[in-house]
């Protein structure tokens, strides 16, 4: 089997030391191991961190290994509990430090993982040994949870001890690596093979894992798990010798205890400190801001399916009709910056230069919608649709949070101004639910949401645009044009960096020409936390010092 260097990861996370680090790509042909092999240290030296205290706004309630959207299940994309497959450093490149799969090669027609792990020593929290079984039950049951990265896998075998092979049924090994890195981690065989509900379960052993931590006790009412390490965790010596995880209700909460030294750091997987908050800790000694780049942006996502946001004139009115600067002040504070009418970030691998920054021009929006033939009928200052019939575009919101909710307010007076009435709906609001069918049917007019870190990772904006099924399952765009599709298909399946960035510019121009989205601000993210106690803290763009790294490298002052 031929193999390819995996060296550079096509993503959006391609910084160092606060400004982009050129991601290269090697030809294929050669080997792709990215095994880091952890520097011997002195154990008089290493002075590990006591406890660790972390906090979240991600509630501590469940605690099943499978679940994501809670506290636990977060953290587990950090190898913490769980072990992941491989990870990111913080040059955004795929690593196997700390994780199960150390190295791997990706055949010459990427269509199939040739991966190296080693189980020595390696054991569940339970002290049941970790087996090769555990590993193709792992494959087998993501298969049968329908995630659609899984469902491409046509077969899984162990070669020999510590040698993995997975064959695929397209062109997709550097993809599969590249979209499965947060999500998924080892699963042991001996609990969830007899679970018929995964995300119901509710066991006792529904939070072993064989990450470098295992979760000790829980306390409800205060909102706080406890970790501690796992002892001769054969994947590294671990600095920090127990974790405390606390929650709260709201990001004011969290910095108040932050400045009061009852939590060390601020952890929140694609939830930043809101910007309007860094001014309380702006002036203390003792807190780092933890500021980086950010990959994803906010943005408003066009309904395809939907009247007059179909409509290519109206989307080009309401792209000049948006005052970005009043918007990039309003969601970044100031700290971020308008962008391009390609709709992503310059932190991402593949980022278009030259495309024509976003700008607000009311007139030219105004002359748009005049030609296009949406006039002002009955003189109340907005505009009918071209048929006569009124005008009420509707806004979703991805998240019922007061920042959404401002941001919405901003977008429809800016529209007002060029006579588009538009109001939000009230139900994605109060109704989760009711948000999730929305976009699951596709049947929003104006979707106003961010890419997550994660998505943005690989796909950029892309993965809420075009009219496909992402990662997770879930279903956010309605742009079925051909092209768009086909460029989309391409990046996801690229072999290659060269190949990446050549579809991915494709899909910037047709971001600009076409105006499916617009990206309202150009993000960056704040994850503070305390330096007067702790030090070698390894600021990752966009996720902030709680990372894989953190376990191995994190010591007391």
């Amino acid at each position: 089997m031929k193999a390819k260097k995996c060296m550079a990861m096509l993503l959006a996370f391609c910084l160092a030391a606060g400004s982009l680090a050129g991601c290269q790509s090697s030809e294929k042909g050669t080997d792709s191991g990215q095994k880091e092999e952890k520097t011997e240290k002195d154990p008089e030296e290493i002075r590990h961190v006591s406890n660790l205290r972390i906090g979240t706004t991600y509630a501590n309630n469940s605690f099943n290994m499978f679940g994501q959207d809670d506290a636990f299940g977060r953290m587990n994309y950090n190898s913490f509990v769980s072990l992941n497959f491989w990870h990111f450093d913080e040059k955004g490149e795929l690593s196997g430090s700390g994780c199960l799969f150390q190295d791997w090669e990706i055949s010459e027609e990427d269509t199939q993982l040739l991966l190296s792990y080693d189980l020595e020593g390696l054991e569940w929290h339970d002290g049941q040994p970790v087996t090769s079984e555990d590993i193709l039950f792992t494959f087998d049951f993501y298969k049968a949870q329908n995630y659609p990265l899984f469902l491409h896998v046509s077969d899984v075998q162990v070669l020999e001890e510590g040698k993995l092979q997975v064959t695929f049924d397209e062109p997709m090994a550097f993809s599969f690596m590249n979209q499965t890195t947060l999500m998924y981690h080892l699963m042991p065989e001996h609990i969830w093979g007899k679970v018929e509900n995964p995300a119901e379960y509710g066991g006792e052993d529904m939070s072993i894992g064989c990450g470098p931590y295992r979760l000790v006790s829980k306390d409800a009412d205060a909102q706080i798990s406890y970790y501690e390490a796992v002892e001769d965790f054969p994947l590294g010596e671990l600095t920090v010798d127990k974790v405390e995880l606390h929650s709260y209700d709201n990001q004011a909460s969290l910095i108040t205890a932050l400045q009061n030294d009852e939590i060390d750091v601020m952890y929140g997987y694609s939830a930043s400190l809101d910007t309007t908050l860094l001014p309380l800790i702006e002036q203390d000694e003792a807190i780092d801001l933890g500021e980086s780049v950010n990959t994803a942006t906010y943005q408003i996502v066009f309904g395809f399916n939907q009247y007059p946001t179909s409509d290519l004139p109206f989307r080009q009115a309401v792209r000049y009709a948006l005052d970005y600067e009043v918007l990039n002040q309003s969601i970044t504070g100031g700290y971020g910056s308008v962008a391009t009418q390609g709709a992503v970030s310059p932190s991402c691998v593949g980022y278009l230069d030259g495309l024509e920054e976003n700008k607000r021009d009311l007139e030219k929006a105004k002359e748009i919608l005049d030609q296009a033939g949406y006039q002002d009928l009955d003189g109340d200052g907005f505009r009918e649709l071209p048929d006569g019939s009124p005008m009420d575009v509707k806004i979703a919101p991805q998240s019922a949070t007061d920042l959404y909710k401002r941001y919405a307010e901003i977008i429809q007076l800016n529209l007002a101004e060029a006579g588009i009435r538009v109001s939000v709906d009230e139900q994605t609001i109060s109704n989760k639910d009711y948000t999730a069918e929305l976009r699951k049917n596709g049947s929003y007019e104006i979707y106003l949401g961010m890419t997550t870190v994660g998505i943005a990772s690989w796909t950029g904006i892309a993965s809420y645009i075009a009219d496909v099924v992402i990662t997770s399952g879930q279903h956010f765009g309605t742009y079925a044009d051909e092209e768009y599709l086909k460029a989309y298909t391409a990046m996801t399946q690229a072999t290659s960096y060269e190949e990446y960035a050549e579809a991915f510019g494709e899909i910037q121009e047709m971001n600009a020409s076409d105006v499916p989205a617009v990206a309202l601000a150009i993000m960056k993210t704040f994850y503070p936390y305390r330096t007067d106690r702790i030090t070698g803290w390894t600021n990752y763009p966009a996720w902030g010092v709680i990372n894989v790294d953190t376990w191995y490298q994190a010591v007391e002052k």
